[in-house]
């Protein structure tokens, strides 16, 4: 998958196919266990494509105005890759339906499975600080992993997991998940979670204070990261409405404001 220091492509869409597949099948063993129905679990159907696009949008603009905050401080350069325009749309594209496959495949474990279940036994804050924590140590072994950056997963962790709560779906965490990760390499060319995507639009080229960029992890290790979830927290706020009519996770109501 890793090839010359670069993600590449066809193994990585693979990967994403399957890990969805197999966290698809956890997900439904413990519905099943649980005796919760897919329509009354965080997998509702009711307002996917509005969630998926407003999550999606809120990833995609946090995420590029750090990367934008970065190179405004000098931190970075930020360059056209040397490609076509109509190469440089198709490599970004090329991205953007396998990194929504692994940002939903890591939603539906990290903030469907663990939640379900963990709300049972300490409460909704102690469930979403056990899914911040999943996320933290389900990434230690990244490349260039920094105390900053697994301390940036952990409070995001417990974001998605609030939204989850709040929207009463997973859906606005899936299309958050994935507007974040596209922007950050496959548009900007930006290293993303340790890795650097083969085929991105632009070409960002660190050179500035490892706090400001982020260093080998990349701009999610850097400080405008965590300025940049207190938005997408303030966003979410904004544009859903908190509407839970009971502490299971298993009923709810869900209208868009």
């Amino acid at each position: 998958m890793i090839v010359r220091g670069e993600m590449v492509l066809a193994p990585y869409a693979i990967l994403m196919t399957v890990l969805l597949i197999v966290n698809l099948l956890i997900v439904a063993a413990i519905l099943a266990i649980l005796d919760i129905r897919p329509a009354l679990s965080p997998l509702r159907s009711q307002n996917i494509r509005a969630l998926l696009c407003a999550g999606f949008l809120t990833g995609f603009l946090v995420m590029s105005a750090v990367l934008l905050a970065i190179v405004g401080t000098g931190s970075a350069a930020l360059t056209g890759s040397g490609q076509s325009v109509t190469q440089a749309v198709s490599h970004c594209l090329g991205w953007l339906p396998f990194d929504f496959l692994g940002a939903t495949g890591e939603e539906l474990f990290g903030r469907v499975a663990l939640l379900v279940v963990a709300e049972r036994f300490v409460g909704k804050p102690g469930a979403a600080l056990a899914s911040g924590g999943l996320f933290f140590v389900d990434h230690l072994g990244n490349p260039g992993a920094s105390a900053v950056w697994l301390f940036r997963l952990f409070i995001q962790g417990v974001l998605l997991s609030y939204a989850v709560f709040r929207t009463r779906s997973v859906w606005w965490s899936a299309g958050y998940h994935t507007g974040w990760n596209w922007a950050s390499a496959p548009v900007f060319g930006a290293v993303g979670s340790g890795y650097l995507n083969y085929g991105h639009a632009l070409n960002f080229v660190p050179t500035g204070s490892v706090l400001i960029t982020g260093g080998a992890v990349g701009p999610e290790g850097s400080l405008f990261s965590f300025v940049a979830m207190f938005v997408a927290f303030l966003m979410l706020r904004r544009f859903t409405r908190d509407d839970i009519v009971s502490t299971d996770v298993g009923t709810y109501r869900l209208p868009l404001a």
